[in-house]
């Protein structure tokens, strides 16, 4: 406890002389390339564990336990980390293998049961959304896969309102996994992105342009991830660098002093937030030679707890208001993907 103590008064230390970034490049100490990589194995140990455990026993491919982790799990098995291949190729299988492959992992309704009477059935599943993005990054997609992906898709286009929204209900939001209206849109986007190649259909290349024109009108509210997931769709879609300089610059001033990052302006920094902008900066060029970068490599190298996870709070309330949620796993898991999705870009076990 000592020993984490006095690194975070270290760090805090670093970050709190943030103006001195550009002037003195050299004055903040780092950690060693090998001692991020020893963190990134502990997340990476730990999103297998608790992955594995949640859908074993609660029989769900939720947003938090099945996408993300085999999102950052792919990722880190791409930059040179050992992970477990038959765990992933397992969990894609078993979760997306079929129609009823996804029925039973509950990502789909049965059709056999009586019609959910729910407004909100009327919205897109964003379980399918997220494994639809998760899926992108699987080194490789089984036929009965690739038939459910675009199952997925053929739904998303059915559920889009004619503006190019789609339905999102705020009474019954889990930020941050389901955050606002905009994170969700651009969520679906980035699945729709997944079917856009030369089988696409005309209706899903219609529904991302009418979908990207909604949400270029759309008004970002205080969330850093509205920032973040548009500046990946923005990189994903090829702009130039020119074109997301801004909502860049956006995001490095609002890193904390701590030299974390934190999900509104009235929480803490914490793993979740700090993870996904260093996953996202890194994909538009910034390494882990720029001292701000360093001060939030070491931010979730000093908070990581023994098992590999991260603390997290809760936001399950409507408001957004840190929740009353006794089950903590979830947040802590989708926190650890994007920390391992982050920390394994920056610290490649081979180039």
């Amino acid at each position: 406890m000592a020993r984490t103590s006095s690194f975070m008064m270290f760090l805090l230390g670093i970050c709190l002389s943030r103006p001195a970034f550009a002037d003195e490049p050299k004055s903040i100490p780092r950690a060693t390339t090998q001692q991020v990589q020893r963190t990134v194995e502990r997340a990476i140990g730990y999103l297998q564990t608790e992955s594995a455990a949640w859908l074993r026993t609660r029989k769900c491919a939720a947003c938090h336990h099945a996408p993300m982790p085999l999102w950052a799990l792919s990722e880190a098995d791409r930059q040179g980390y050992a992970v477990d291949k038959k765990f992933l190729a397992d969990t894609a299988e078993a979760t997306l293998g079929s129609l009823d492959k996804m029925i039973a992992s509950k990502l789909v309704s049965n059709p056999a049961d009586p019609p959910d009477p729910r407004p909100s059935a009327k919205g897109v599943n964003m379980g399918t959304v997220f494994m639809a993005v998760a899926a992108q990054s699987l080194p490789i997609l089984e036929k009965g896969q690739k038939q459910s992906l675009r199952l997925i898709a053929d739904e998303i286009v059915k559920k889009q309102l004619a503006d190019g929204s789609w339905e999102f209900f705020a009474n019954l939001r889990r930020p941050p996994i389901n955050e606002s209206q905009i994170t969700d849109a651009v969520w679906i986007i980035l699945a729709l992105q997944g079917e856009r190649g030369r089988d696409a259909s005309e209706s899903q290349r219609a529904a991302a342009k009418k979908a990207a024109g909604w949400l270029a009108g759309a008004k970002l509210s205080d969330s850093l991830q509205e920032r973040v997931l548009n500046l990946l769709l923005a990189i994903r879609a090829g702009k130039a660098r020119n074109e997301m300089q801004i909502i860049i610059d956006e995001l490095l001033t609002r890193q904390q002093t701590d030299c974390g990052w934190s999900q509104t302006a009235k929480m803490k920094s914490d793993a979740f937030a700090t993870g996904q902008t260093l996953y996202v900066l890194s994909l538009a060029g910034y390494t882990a030679e720029r001292p701000d970068i360093k001060g939030a490599i070491n931010f979730l190298m000093a908070t990581q707890k023994p098992d590999g996870s991260w603390p997290m709070t809760s936001r399950s309330t409507p408001d957004g208001k840190p929740g009353s949620a006794k089950l903590l796993t979830p947040i802590m898991c989708a926190a650890g993907a994007w920390a391992t999705l982050g920390l394994a870009r920056l610290a490649p076990k081979r180039p």
